[in-house]
């Protein structure tokens, strides 16, 4: 497991101008109570819309996500998933 996967999980990931979702105590959205979780970008394929991302959660996990609403999302982008959909990158300037 990397430094980085070892962090504690940050619950108030905010972008600036973003969309975001703002989580409970729990780490819950408090508009559809769909949990919002941090995830760490693998690959990334253009032609589908989709990256592969490493999940930070109590257990990691790897899963497929929707970039489609997230500009410019590259391998080592820590991106702010709800719903299975990336919806801020915390890694653009």
């Amino acid at each position: 497991m990397s430094d980085e996967s070892k962090k504690p999980i940050d619950r108030t990931f905010v972008i600036e101008g973003a969309m975001y979702c703002t989580p409970s105590a729990e780490g819950h959205c408090v508009t559809c109570s769909d949990e919002v979780l941090q995830a760490r970008v693998l690959r990334v394929d253009d032609e589908t819309g989709l990256a592969l991302v490493e999940v930070m959660a109590e257990e990691m996990r790897t899963e497929e996500i929707d970039i489609t609403l997230v500009e410019n999302v590259v391998p080592g982008d820590l991106l702010l998933v709800h719903g299975g959909v990336a919806i801020a990158n915390g890694s653009a300037d």
